[in-house]
């Protein structure tokens, strides 16, 4: 960009672009070389630009201006310094040499001309300069090594969706090493000024939390009595004040002590607890806007902006408008951290752990995110985005079109009813319930709550949360399971020791029997929250008979208890239990004799019966859930609740998978349930289907050997349904029949080459 001129006409400067090569000046920029030139415009690489009134010059000379580069790059050019005569001139070396002295003295002048704009000035600015520098050099400043064109990076996929949008970072409120603070002489009022900032925090966090529960549900408004009590805690308060004591600085105190309880959470090998440190992060952050006198403002987004934090902290919620984000990535946090939850209750596509995102993006170019496979492309080539841009559009349309649909009953062609309903967590969950279709919550996941809290909640917390969730929908029934904590999420209060198999270990209703006060509370809550009727209580991961057994006993004691406070609750609460466990599934002619309903549970089932760990990547190639020997324990669990005469569904990702619905129609489930977005696409297999050639379909899946030919069975059917050819999902449809034979292809390479 032409950025200053002595000559050339002043409305050039500032819009008149080249390229690196582009041009006498672009050559000289990429050959790093100063050039004189006697006849210019005779030159191959001249190319004129009659706005800045050029024509008049004959001659040129021009030096680049090279500034000190990096490990990378030795050297950066950052523009040209150029001369232009009139009269035609033959320019001597020592004229060349004298230029290019000017233009090493001139760069770093420059260089730092431009630094100073992007400390002071806004985003927007910073982002511009950047692309600038970037531009005039070749390659990004501050960014040595990224490759040009698009960059992929992973992560993982953590909400569903496709976004493209503008790169936005989230950035900190207080920078701890450039702040500048200057403190009070005597310490006492150092203190005091500390004081006082906790307590505007604290205050201000119990306004947020009361937003948050407005506009959100309770259970996200909760997540700030974690940070309150953060502030409210006797230790970190005496060790605030011990620090101001010795140091005499605030700022420094918060920095430090808080520093080293993150520290401290980042340093535990539970991914869980490490995540714990953000929330310590966030309230330093906020103590110390108070302390420098500043205000968490809402901070205001263009629609359609794809936010990128190192780390995703819950209050960016409350100060984010959540409706104008598209997507968000962050370069830290997994599964259980808060802003994998928030993200998921918006439905905003989320992919978390992407690892070097921060570095590698520039502020305001464009990114596509891919929630499905966890992939982040930072300035897409043209047919990348063409491809998501045809992607997103048809997955808007077909949403749009089959939740227009929502009503019509998920039937088969020969009038046999399939229940489909949602897995949720969370109250604000249940409007993607009325949204999508669903007839009803499936199973409605309690640990979020204790997850949110750290801690097992109280008896009252839950019963508002149950209660709402039962009167909502109402008369729509609601699978409400007990806590299923240990494994991969736990809480402080779980004290749990490290396990070599954790998912093996001390968990789900093993922790609950062993917590039986806690325990109690919860099944007081669920009972109090039954008496509208339309409610089930779910125990997961059950091995034994002893187990539900020693459950219902509990159940009937504190049936008599609330029986004798006063207390209503639905006496004939319906007690289920989840099939999850290969033994279960085993022995299910015997534990249907215990029990009302079964739920099997195919996420730990499929882990469970094929010994692999989804997330270890060497083994997770292995994890399918249509893996003939998972079928055979359906099947089986299926047949033994039919005997009985009892319910039975099934939760878990399968449910979602348009190549399982199929079989899981033919073996006779009369629910299913999973994710609420992916209802209209089921509810419209279901209705393609006629029930007899699905028995039939899931007796020769349930005779063959391998996946290649459970899928093979089921892509069949859905070809010869025609809805490959549906204008809404027949494309979607192919492509997941593509990745499922590439899945089950590279299985079968794999074993063979064992």
């Amino acid at each position: 960009m032409l950025a200053a001129s002595v000559g050339l006409d002043p409305a050039a400067v500032g819009n008149v672009r080249l390229r690196v090569g582009e041009g006498l000046v672009g050559h000289v920029a990429e050959s790093r070389q100063p050039g004189a030139y006697e006849n210019a415009r005779e030159h191959p690489a001249y190319r004129y630009f009659p706005e800045t009134g050029e024509e008049r010059f004959h001659s040129l000379m021009a030096a680049p201006l090279m500034v000190s580069g990096t490990a990378a790059r030795s050297a950066l050019c950052i523009g040209v310094l150029v001369v232009q005569t009139v009269a035609r001139r033959s320019f001597a070396d020592a004229d060349l040499d004298l230029l290019n002295t000017c233009a090493q003295v001139i760069a770093p002048v420059v260089m730092n001309s431009q630094l100073l704009a992007l400390v002071s000035g806004g985003e927007e600015l910073r982002s511009r300069i950047l692309a600038e520098l970037g531009a005039a050099s070749g390659a990004a400043v501050g960014e040595p090594g990224r490759a040009e064109g698009t960059v992929q990076i992973l992560g993982n996929a953590t909400s569903r969706g496709i976004a493209i949008g503008p790169v936005y970072f989230l950035e900190d409120s207080v920078d701890w090493d450039s702040t500048d603070y200057e403190a009070r002489p005597d310490r006492a009022e150092e203190w005091r000024d500390l004081e006082a900032a906790l307590e505007e925090a604290r205050r201000e966090l119990h306004d947020l939390r009361d937003d948050v529960r407005d506009r959100f549900g309770p259970d996200f408004g909760a997540v700030f009595n974690a940070h309150i009590q953060i502030l409210e805690d006797k230790g970190l308060v005496t060790k605030l004040r011990a620090s101001v004591s010795e140091g005499g600085n605030a700022l420094h105190a918060v920095r430090d002590v808080c520093g080293e309880y993150a520290r401290m959470f980042a340093a535990l090998d539970d991914p869980f607890f490490r995540e714990r440190g953000s929330d310590v992060e966030d309230v330093a952050q906020r103590v110390a806007s108070k302390l420098l006198g500043e205000r968490n403002h809402n901070i205001r987004l263009s629609e359609g902006t794809v936010v990128v934090a190192e780390n995703l902290l819950p209050a960016h919620f409350a100060l984010l408008e959540t409706e104008k984000i598209a997507a968000i990535v962050s370069e830290r946090g997994g599964p259980t951290s808060h802003g994998a939850i928030f993200a998921r209750a918006l439905e905003i596509p989320a992919v978390t752990g992407a690892k070097g995102i921060v570095k590698s993006a520039r502020a305001g170019e464009e990114a596509i995110v891919d929630g499905e496979s966890g992939s982040v492309y930072l300035s897409p080539d043209d047919r990348l985005r063409s491809e998501y841009q045809r992607a997103q559009h048809k997955a808007l349309v077909a949403v749009e079109h089959l939740d227009a649909l929502a009503d019509r009953p998920a039937e088969t062609r020969d009038g046999r009813r399939v229940r489909l309903s949602a897995n949720v967590g969370l109250v604000s969950d249940l409007r993607l319930v009325e949204k999508h279709g669903a007839e009803g919550v499936g199973l409605f996941r309690t640990e979020l709550l204790a997850l949110v809290h750290r801690g097992f909640p109280s008896e009252e917390e839950q019963l508002q949360l149950y209660d709402g969730v039962a009167e909502a929908m109402s008369p729509r029934s609601v699978t409400i399971r007990t806590l299923d904590l240990g494994g991969d999420k736990a809480i402080p209060q779980l004290e749990l020791e490290r396990e070599e198999n954790p998912q093996l270990g001390w968990r789900s209703i093993r922790l609950s029997l062993s917590h039986v006060a806690s325990f109690r509370s919860q099944l007081r809550a669920i009972l109090r929250s039954s008496h509208r009727g339309n409610m089930r209580l779910l125990i997961p991961m059950i091995s034994s008979v002893h187990e539900i057994r020693e459950v219902r006993a509990l159940v009937a004691e504190v049936r008599e208890e609330l029986a004798r406070q006063g207390h209503r609750f639905d006496p004939s609460l319906p007690l289920g239990i989840m099939i999850e466990v290969p033994a279960a599934a085993v022995i299910a002619d015997v534990l249907a004799r215990e029990c009302d309903f079964f739920s099997i549970g195919t996420n730990d089932l499929t882990q469970y019966t094929l010994a692999v760990d989804r997330g270890n990547e060497r083994v997770s190639h292995l994890y399918t859930p249509l893996h003939p020997a998972v079928l055979s324990l359906i099947d089986r669990t299926v047949r033994a609740a039919n005997r009985a005469r009892i319910p039975v569904s099934l939760c878990g990702e399968i449910a979602s998978n348009p190549l399982a619905v199929p079989i899981l129609v033919g073996m006779g489930l009369g629910e299913l349930s999973g994710v609420a977005s992916a209802v209209p696409v089921v509810k419209e297999i279901v209705r393609a289907l006629d029930s007899g050639v699905a028995r039939e379909d899931a007796r020769r899946a349930l005779e063959v050997a391998t996946v290649e030919e459970v899928n093979e069975i089921s892509a069949r059917r859905l070809r010869d349904c025609g809805l490959l050819e549906h204008p809404d999902i027949g494309e979607w449809l192919t492509r997941a029949i593509e990745r499922s034979q590439r899945r089950a292809n590279l299985l079968g390479d794999r074993g063979l080459s064992r």
